[in-house]
């Protein structure tokens, strides 16, 4: 039974292991073009989601001060409407976390699996 000697021995008898078909062949299949588009959508939705949040802590910032004005009477009043509306902003803050954690931890993932493409790159030249 015969041993190859060096390294290049078995790339050629094996082509799928060597370095620039592994990596060629991750980036094939993670099809970057299509996850561009799929991080420029999660891109708008969490500015969007910004935008919304700071429309809405202007709000809350308004409905406190009309709060604190208000008389005693007008407080008991006040106080269900107000007190919901920081109920539905820490909701609202938690999706939006949730949605941005998940769209990192996402990408985060798929480039983590990812084969280094610089021992693939260095063996072509």
């Amino acid at each position: 039974m015969d041993t190859p000697q060096g390294g290049s021995d078995l790339v050629e008898s094996n082509p799928s292991s060597s370095p620039v078909f592994i990596v060629s062949n991750f980036w094939k299949e993670l099809d970057l073009e299509k996850e561009k588009s799929l991080l420029d959508g999660q891109g708008l939705r969490i500015a969007e989601n910004l935008e919304n949040s700071q429309k809405n802590r202007r709000k809350l910032a308004e409905s406190t001060r009309d709060f604190k004005k208000a008389s005693a009477e007008e407080k008991l009043r006040l106080f269900n409407s107000l007190l919901k509306g920081y109920q539905e902003e820490i909701d609202n803050l938690t999706k939006r976390a949730k949605f941005g954690e998940n769209t990192f931890l996402n990408i985060y993932q798929k480039l983590y699996e990812a084969p280094d493409p610089y021992p693939g790159l260095a063996s072509i030249t």
